[in-house]
């Protein structure tokens, strides 16, 4: 009997990762693509003479595609080397000011207090805290769980979470106005809600959920060498 085919609709990181877990299931593939390369958001762009990426710039959660790779018989590090960056980012804004985030909590919170004070450092305390939390109950329950949606959700973290994480979890208010809960200085409000940019929407209609990319980015973020297209 022939393989299943199945047909696979965008070459971006979610097709091509499906692609490959298709395949190594014994199906024939299909990628179909309307760009001119593969990689959707990690596009390159061309700037003077050079190559430069055009969507994101890091790479998180960098297990994902390990297991990835892994699975499907190959090595990440042997296709690609991966560099640690010392910083999340730095962050600057054109009527003044720049900032930057490490992946360490404690450092982080100092480079916040040097930058707005005090009184928002502690709201970053409280902020990762609450990302850290909404990350547990989402793990495993939703981000890497087999065909999540609603319904599964509530019953995977009722099993293993206590009642409350329905509602730690933060599926209301939107995003920034939960950004005010923790923050006083516009700027930061404004480089969290960045957040919202990870699934195309807004920060006034997307759920504080998101929040808990906070938690991601402070576990590492790794530069690709050659750029993220390389990938």
């Amino acid at each position: 009997m022939s393989a299943k085919h199945a047909i696979v609709i965008g070459a971006g990181a979610g097709g091509l990762s499906a692609s490959i877990d298709l395949a190594r299931a014994g199906f024939r593939v299909t990628l179909l693509e309307r760009g001119d390369a593969p990689g959707g958001k990690m596009h390159t762009r061309a700037v003077d003479d050079r190559e430069v990426d055009g969507g994101p710039t890091v790479l998180t959660m960098r297990s994902i595609f390990e297991q990835l790779f892994a699975d499907a018989g190959a090595c990440l590090n042997d296709r690609l080397t991966l560099l640690e960056s010392p910083i999340i980012a730095r962050h600057a804004w054109s009527h003044g000011g720049v900032l930057d985030l490490y992946p360490d909590a404690q450092r982080s919170r100092q480079s916040i207090e040097d930058f707005a004070g005090i009184d928002d450092a502690v709201g970053f305390e409280r902020f990762y805290s609450q990302s850290a939390r909404i990350h547990q109950t989402l793990s495993e329950t939703f981000m890497t769980a087999s065909k999540p949606d609603p319904v599964t959700l509530v019953g995977r973290v009722l099993r293993q979470h206590h009642p409350s994480s329905l509602m730690a979890a933060r599926p209301a208010p939107n995003l920034w106005r939960a950004l005010g809960n923790f923050f006083s200085d516009e700027r930061l409000r404004q480089l969290f809600a960045r957040y919202a940019t990870y699934v195309g929407s807004s920060p006034l209609s997307t759920p504080a959920t998101l929040m808990l990319i906070a938690h991601v980015e402070l576990e590492g973020v790794w530069l690709v060498d050659g750029g993220m297209h390389r990938l």
